[in-house]
């Protein structure tokens, strides 16, 4: 039976964050857990606290996507070295240290924890840039491309008629 009530509660923007720890300590990957991680009165330390028990379930993706989310705890996720969904909503976490982005991108993998560290706004160019010619997603620069060949100067006799009859 759903427990409407306690859901119901999670969900209230104005509940006390001490109702959302203890929600939260129960440690029920349930939908009154996931209301409780995404409640914008959520604590930290509660979101910290789901994170340490390193489940990958909709409740840790919750936390690691909460704006409340401390840094520290994407970077206990991320070092884990998981390629889980918890760790793709880690990395996108505009919280996440640009270093951590740095050091997920230097392994080289094409993963989906990567790819998604390669879109967050904080991953460093050079990192991003390097990942991508590592990962083949795109060739290394032919300078060659760039050197723009002189074409010859040739008289459009059409456009110069079409000049002379607007006065140009």
């Amino acid at each position: 039976m759903k427990d409407y009530y306690n859901t119901e509660t999670a969900q209230n923007s104005n509940i006390n964050p001490d109702i959302l720890r203890k929600i939260l300590e129960k440690g029920n990957d349930d939908s009154v857990s996931q209301f409780a991680a995404l409640n914008s009165n959520c604590p930290s330390d509660a979101l910290r606290m789901v994170l340490e028990r390193g489940k990958d379930d909709f409740v840790s993706c919750d936390a690691v996507r909460h704006i409340n989310c401390p840094e520290d705890a994407l970077r206990m996720v991320l070092e884990r070295g998981k390629d889980d969904w918890v760790s793709c909503y880690a990395v996108l976490n505009l919280k996440c240290p640009p270093d951590i982005l740095r050091k997920i991108l230097e392994k080289g993998n094409c993963d989906n924890v990567s790819q998604c560290a390669a879109q967050n706004s904080n991953c460093p160019l050079d990192a991003y840039i390097k990942w991508m010619q590592d990962t083949g997603k795109i060739g290394k620069e032919d300078p060659k491309k760039h050197i723009i060949e002189k074409i010859e100067d040739k008289i459009d006799e059409d456009l110069e008629k079409l000049k002379k009859m607007v006065n140009y």
